[in-house]
């Protein structure tokens, strides 16, 4: 079945606005002399996997906003000059704005150096201030260390352009967290560190040294509709912190790779509370709370432990469900989600479909509460057993997404797992979900390319590739 345009639209929205860093410009020392990129952005850093990504979410920026949107990320700051400097002499130099009717904005960022500079125009300076652009450069500092600072950029353009086309009232403050505190983030260490922790064991450690919260009046209850009420409460009063007692085990995790600031809950609070009444739906071991149409929210999981108290899966609600940047309703992922029928029942928008149909499955889900750490060391030992055998990798991969939303995690095991077993389409199937949430668009349009070749008489996956080769071809631009 071919994609609609509509569709389309759609998918392609939403790995623009996740995407983060940039493509690089070879003539950017020279802009008087070379061609400008309509959409700019220089990257000096060796890391270019999401440069077709946020090239995209920059042309998605100005054509939403009417604003130009540059970024540019450096390795290190040249010698002898600051950050602002640096961002006066690059604004001018590349007449930001100029053809946006002098409404320009810069988001310089320097690797080395931690530090990000947000220059303006004068046109905007009014809606974009100076305290507005300080309270992000700082909250970069944070964010940036993060093992997915791309998200943070790409929320950054968003939230930005949204002030800059006057909607300052639905902008989200960020601000680093209450609760990630500098051990937190230096791993003890006493020194900042990319990617905070890469092991689960020092994650945990770090959650192990976050000091002592009172979070007990938000402990999982054995009925559904009072954890629910406890999660929402928790969320209004910005309650970040990963240690929650209602979560699961692998949603701790999630807060921890994927922290969000007490602004940022509370944004989702009122999402929430705007699209009440809930419905709840039960599904062996998970329930699930379905907003009303037209509100801009995931549904949520809960889990239901052997214990019988209900717990919220934070993971399992980005893994099992997608929603569209440009669409306020929720889509499924997969056909055989235990939800997806009763949902058509209820006539929801966009259940016609799943986005990977029978592609690929989810996996069993194994009985909660279960020991995480020692299920990936099961899996690990396995690995090392019979190193050649695909399926342990995809099997790791798999506890790593659904149970934690651990992207790199589960990229790096499906990646093995495929070069281990290349004519398995599954593997693929799964590689272009998690490049497709990650950001990594060059990598997605390669498995995608590669699944229309091998399958030819699947329409539906030829036209899907067609589209996005075609949407993210920015030489017509």
């Amino acid at each position: 079945m071919a994609i609609s345009k509509a569709q389309g639209a759609l998918i392609v929205a939403a790995i623009a606005l996740l995407g983060v860093v940039v493509a690089a410009w070879p003539a950017w020392q020279h802009p008087a002399e070379a061609r400008r990129p309509r959409y700019l952005l220089i990257n000096e850093t060796a890391q270019h996997d999401y440069d077709l990504a946020f090239r995209m979410s920059l042309k998605l920026a100005e054509k939403q906003s009417g604003i130009e949107n540059a970024l540019i990320i450096l390795a290190s700051l040249p010698p002898s000059k600051s950050i602002e400097q640096t961002a006066v002499e690059r604004f001018s130099q590349l007449r930001i704005g100029a053809r946006t009717n002098g409404r320009g904005i810069l988001y310089l960022y320097s690797a080395r150096e931690n530090l990000m500079k947000i220059e303006v125009s004068y046109a905007l300076e009014g809606d974009i201030p100076d305290i507005y652009c300080h309270h992000l450069e700082e909250a970069a500092r944070t964010y940036m260390l993060s093992e997915i600072p791309q998200d943070f950029i790409s929320e950054l353009i968003i939230t930005t352009n949204l002030r800059g086309a006057g909607a300052s009232g639905d902008v989200t403050q960020w601000s680093r967290p209450q609760w990630l505190n500098s051990d937190f983030l230096s791993g003890g260490g006493g020194a900042l560190v990319h990617g905070y922790d890469r092991t689960l064991a020092e994650y945990d450690a770090a959650i192990g040294r976050l000091p002592e919260a009172k979070l007990s009046e938000y402990a999982p209850a054995s009925d559904a509709a009072v954890s629910l009420e406890r999660y929402l409460a928790s969320l209004a009063a910005g309650v970040g912190d990963p240690r929650l007692p209602l979560l699961t085990e692998g949603s701790r995790l999630f807060r921890a790779i994927v922290p969000r600031d007490e602004a940022q809950q509370q944004r989702i609070a009122e999402f929430f509370r705007a699209a009440s009444p809930y419905r709840l739906l039960f599904a062996a071991d998970l329930a699930l709370v379905v907003p009303q149409p037209d509100h801009s929210n995931l549904p949520l999981i809960l889990r239901r432990g052997a214990d019988g108290l209900w717990h919220v899966d934070e993971a399992k609600s980005w893994t099992y469900f997608h929603r569209f940047e440009d669409n306020r309703n929720f889509f499924v992922k997969f056909s055989d989600n235990p939800f997806l029928a009763p949902l058509r029942v209820l006539r929801l928008p966009n259940m016609e479909y799943a986005i990977y149909g029978a592609h690929v499955d989810t996996p069993p889900r194994p009985a909660y509460p279960f020991s995480l750490p020692s299920a990936i060391r099961a899996l690990e030992d396995r690995i090392r057993e019979d190193p050649q055998r695909a399926a342990n990798y995809a099997a790791l991969g798999d506890l790593y997404l659904f149970e934690a939303n651990w992207l790199s995690k589960a990229i790096a095991s499906y990646e093995t797992a495929s070069s281990l077993a290349p004519a398995e389409p599954a593997y693929r199937w799964r590689l272009v979900d998690l490049y497709l949430n990650a950001s990594r668009i060059d990598q997605m349009l390669a498995q995608l390319k590669y699944l229309s070749e091998q399958a030819s008489a699947d329409s539906h996956t030829r036209d899907w590739y067609r589209y996005y080769k075609k949407e993210y071809d920015f030489s017509r631009d």
